[in-house]
């Protein structure tokens, strides 16, 4: 089939020289939906800071993870003079000083690198970069004229978005009426003729049955695409796939071995470790490796000689009692400075505290009863969000986002979740279809895929993440002794007594979402540990990459040989652009030795 696409490829390329700058592999796209999906991924509302300038070359603190691709162009500009209310004089706002545009060139997990193309001010750190937030005004061009209603519901989909405002396709039927050629100047004319942002070329030939479609996005003023997408069309879409809830029943064949990300060996740890967050915390473009072992944190880095020890955490006398039950590294106050979150049960309590790194130093800035954790949401990135804990609830109230304010972390709206979703069990995805969907772990092990609050598919399959197990004692949450296995046994409710059993308290461990394969649908990810029963723990585990294929979940890949149950897990973009898959797992130390922890690196192709 590769074969058959490439030469299909070639010769769509050689019918239309004045597009054929740039050509990607066939993308695992099957419906309208999805490459309309993929289009808009182009156009995100971000904005943020100019960290840095050195000459016609600037940083920015927005990246991978909120949506920038190498090309895309931003509109930069500064605060300028206050406006004032006329009759109170108060300030209202402030004006806007257009600085100029910058177009991406390189890009990491949250921060990119752009050349100013187009210069009114000299640029400073300091100034706002942003793609516009108002509607994008797009035209799709058909280079061929078969399939026309490709070229419709393509339309209609971006239009119902409502982040696009599609050019009606008479309109654009008639601009083409007497033009013979047809290529990158019409890019131009036609935004010149109706005022657009950007354009889509869209070429479109048969094959097998199916459809070779190649679309590339143009910025208006410019000949050169933006990007090339290529995909392979059934006309199958996902619309109004939703029925029943359904099972899930294993496939008979696997994915083969060769779609998992390949492993990348990595020494083993120094230290015991139970959770892992991964950022670049001193902006240096190194990525740091934040561990806790339940008690505290370390922070390391990975250079040719093994880990290097950057920093341990000093924990106060008071809080020697701690639990540890969670860590995230995220930049939520927006200083381009990632912050390390940390959930843990002191005293009874939950609570939350952030450190980061200031003036060389790693500092709490902040400290925020109940849970904390960030959250990948689409559109927007990463977000923080949390939930209160009282006495007669462990998880208590709604969650809710929490935004820097005042010098800390503050409450703000709710979110709209299911009734069973608490702060950590559930994760949101672009998985293809037209909206974002809920995965959630239900309180049996199982996944749950929502659109809205209604469950459209659950599993059959037992999904065992490692969860964190707090032990509350008779008198309720007050008096919660949080339990530290032994060696960093991991604590699970099987083989309790039950009189331990009916006080537990189980944390969900990690889930995320991810495209790894880069065709613009993401997939989640999470470890499928394997339960030893009434002995508790587990013995080994599996690392699993599902999709969604507009009915159910069904594995894309799967990491069969981690040397022990994993742990936890965390996802980042590289240099290379490649997405890798970390995952912290525990491997057993024999009757004499004590246990040992690795960080394995899956690396996607």
């Amino acid at each position: 089939m590769r074969a058959a696409w490439s030469l299909i490829l070639a010769a769509l390329i050689a019918c239309t020289p004045a597009f054929a700058d740039t050509s990607l592999g066939p993308e695992e796209i099957s419906s309208v939906d999805e490459l309309a999906l993929s289009v808009a991924a182009y156009f995100p509302k971000v904005q943020g800071p100019v960290t840095e300038v050195q000459g016609n070359k600037v940083s920015i603190g927005l990246g991978a993870k909120d949506g920038l691709k190498p090309n895309m162009v931003l509109s930069v500009w500064r605060d300028g003079k206050e406006i004032l209310h006329p009759v109170t004089k108060a300030v209202i706002g402030r004006a806007e000083d257009e600085v100029g545009t910058v177009e991406i060139t390189g890009v990491t997990e949250s921060a990119s690198t752009a050349v100013v193309k187009r210069k009114v001010l000299d640029p400073q750190p300091g100034d706002r970069a942003r793609i516009s937030p108002r509607k994008i005004s797009i035209a799709i061009l058909p280079l061929r004229e078969d399939r026309p209603d490709i070229i419709q519901t393509l339309g209609e989909r971006l239009n119902e978005f409502g982040r696009f405002e599609v050019l009606a396709q008479p309109k654009v039927t008639a601009f083409l009426k007497d033009k013979k050629q047809r290529d990158a100047t019409l890019v131009r004319e036609m935004g010149n003729a109706f005022v657009l942002d950007a354009v889509v070329t869209v070429s479109i030939l048969s094959s097998e049955g199916k459809y070779l479609t190649t679309s590339r996005i143009f910025y208006t003023d410019e000949m050169k695409p933006l990007d090339t997408i290529v995909s392979m069309l059934s006309l199958s879409t996902k619309r109004d796939a939703f029925g029943e809830v359904r099972p899930f029943f294993a496939p008979v064949v696997v994915p083969a071995a060769a779609a998992a990300p390949k492993e990348a060996k990595m020494p083993d740890l120094p230290l015991q470790a139970r959770y892992v967050a991964l950022a670049d915390l001193d902006g240096d473009g190194a990525l740091e490796y934040v561990f806790s072992d339940a008690k505290k944190l370390a922070v390391y880095r990975l250079e040719s000689a093994g880990w290097k020890e950057v920093w341990t955490e000093s924990v106060p006398s008071k809080e020697k009692s701690m639990q540890q039950v969670a860590i995230v590294a995220a930049d939520i106050n927006g200083n381009g400075r990632p912050e390390i979150f940390v959930t843990r049960m002191l005293d009874g309590r939950p609570s939350s505290y952030a450190v980061e790194l200031q003036d060389g130093s790693y500092r709490r800035i902040a400290e925020v009863p109940g849970f904390l954790r960030a959250l990948m949401v689409p559109g927007r990135g990463e977000v923080l969000i949390g939930q209160a804990s009282t006495p007669e609830a462990f998880f208590s109230g709604e969650v809710r986002e929490y935004v820097w304010s005042g010098g800390t972390y503050a409450p703000g709206a709710p979110l709209q979740l299911p009734k069973e979703a608490n702060v950590y069990n559930f994760i949101l995805g672009n998985l293809g279809d037209q909206r974002p969907l809920l995965v959630l772990l239900d309180s049996d092990n199982r996944l749950a895929v929502y659109a809205g609050d209604t469950a459209v598919w659950r599993s059959e399959e037992k999904y065992y993440t490692v969860d964190t197990t707090v032990v509350l004692p008779p008198s309720g949450v007050d008096s919660v002794v949080g339990r530290v296995p032994g060696d960093l046994e991991i604590a699970t409710a099987t083989g309790a007594a039950d009189s331990v059993r009916d006080r537990q308290v189980k944390i969900t461990g990690r889930m995320l979402v991810c495209d790894i394969d880069g065709n613009g649908t993401e997939e989640i990810v999470l470890p499928k540990n394997t339960s030893l029963g009434l002995l508790g723990g587990y013995k080994a585990g599996t690392l699993e990459g599902l999709g969604w294929t507009g009915s159910r979940l069904e594995p894309r890949w799967v990491v069969k040989d981690p040397p022990g149950p994993v742990l936890d897990i965390q996802v980042m973009r590289r240099e290379s652009g490649k997405i890798a898959v970390y995952a912290l797992v525990q491997t057993s130390g024999g009757v004499f030795s004590r246990n040992k922890f690795r960080l394995e690196r899956y690396e996607g192709k």
